[in-house]
């Protein structure tokens, strides 16, 4: 225990964005675990034996690995798809920065290894994973694991078997701590609430840090966080304008716009006082997870500054994943669902159906099937730079991120 409080410790001098969550964290030495594992309570549990066999370095290593799942919520990050795979794909990205962060030359303890992984989002790493399930190498536990392929280390851990995830994985579920650590249950939601905080606190002076170093957003970020800011390109201009004309009330002096305190001493007007909930359809098929952080980032900002009261979203690939209404402020965080194929039709046909919708958003490559009678309310598509340039519906308004309407 005493090496591992030492680590922890140590961890911040290179990383002090997670000093906050390594004060926080509480470390249980238990046998019932193979190796080391966090649940979003923060409590850490390891396996004494692992922790011996671990020169400092290495433990400091693991720690920081575990401090960083953590901070990119990757125990809430994963309920938009399998949480054994999403916490492999994490893992694979936090050992990439950490190899760079901390100067390894290759992953300790036998962890998860895949060279470049921080450059690419969760969402792309799972989908690689699920596309070369029989040849991809992976290893049977995330630390100290054997070579084993990818679909036979899922076929291992398909949900409702026993054991599922608690072997394998380092990333612990809510369920698994109320049966290790029962009398303190009632706590649980309240602690991870606590540490959910602590990690965007620890994400937020990351960025500063890299900002303050001459640095920019990195893509390994593995957090899909929807990009927010002032700045506007001509595409998020052309969005502010639809935006503009589809949104109900007029401008008013009387009620200041929520960016007001952002621009100094310029005062800018609000919306008189209408509830309004603006409609997005998002398309996530595996081809839109680079695009739907920057296009949801420039939506949440617009919504927040117009007085949106709420936003709802529509997740769909070929079947509708998710259809949940958000603040604006939780669009900067959200769970992905899909990966599947694309027909974006089950999404927009539902929003058809609610005589309340007048307006919807919707986010997309291009390469999918879509109604093809115009809907009953206004319609934007939003492409990335990359989208299909036959994209032509004949119905709605097209913008394209980074260019003009």
């Amino acid at each position: 225990m005493a090496r591992i409080e030492k680590g922890l410790r140590l961890v911040t001098v290179p990383l002090p964005h997670l000093a906050g969550l390594a004060a926080a964290v509480r470390v249980n030495l238990d046998g019932r675990v193979p190796t080391m594992g966090v649940f979003a309570s923060g409590r850490m549990v390891a396996n004494p034996a692992f922790v011996a066999k671990l020169k400092d370095n290495e433990l400091q290593f693991v720690l920081a690995h575990e401090l960083l799942h953590l901070a990119l919520r990757t125990h809430d990050r994963a309920k938009g798809a399998g949480l054994l795979e999403f916490n492999y794909a994490h893992d694979y990205i936090i050992n990439d920065i950490l190899r760079v962060e901390l100067g390894f030359t290759h992953v300790p303890a036998g962890g998860l290894d895949m060279p470049g992984a921080r450059e690419k989002s969760a969402e792309q790493i799972v989908l690689e994973m699920r596309r070369k399930a029989e040849q991809e190498p992976t290893k049977s536990q995330v630390w100290q694991g054997e070579q084993i392929t990818m679909r036979r280390l899922l076929e291992n851990n398909r949900p409702g078997q026993p054991g599922e995830n608690n072997q394998a994985g380092d990333v612990l579920d809510d369920a698994k701590e109320r049966e290790l650590f029962p009398e303190e249950a009632a706590e649980q939601a309240a602690r991870a609430k606590a540490m959910e905080e602590l990690a965007a606190r620890s994400l937020a002076l990351a960025r500063a840090m890299k900002a303050m170093r001459g640095m920019g957003e990195s893509k390994g970020d593995a957090m899909v966080s929807a990009l927010r800011g002032i700045y506007r390109t001509p595409w998020e201009q052309a969005l502010q304008k639809w935006m503009e004309s589809v949104a109900p009330g007029a401008r008013t002096f009387a009620r200041p716009s929520r960016r007001t305190h952002q621009q100094g001493d310029i005062v800018l007007p609000g919306r008189q006082r209408h509830s309004w909930m603006l409609n997005v359809v998002l398309d996530t098929s595996g081809s839109m997870t680079d695009a739907i952080p920057r296009a949801l980032g420039a939506i949440a900002d617009f919504c927040e500054a117009m007085a949106v009261d709420d936003i709802r979203l529509v997740q769909c690939d070929t079947a509708v994943a998710s259809d949940e209404v958000l603040s604006p402020s939780a669009l900067a965080e959200y769970k992905v669902s899909g990966f599947g194929g694309s027909d974006l039709s089950p999404g927009m046909l539902a929003l058809a159906d609610d005589p309340r919708v007048t307006a919807a958003a919707v986010i997309t490559d291009g390469d999918t099937l879509y109604p093809e009678a115009p809907m009953p309310y206004d319609v934007l598509w939003i492409l990335p730079e990359h989208g299909n340039p036959n994209f032509r519906p004949a119905y709605g308004r097209i913008i394209t991120m980074g260019g003009h309407a």
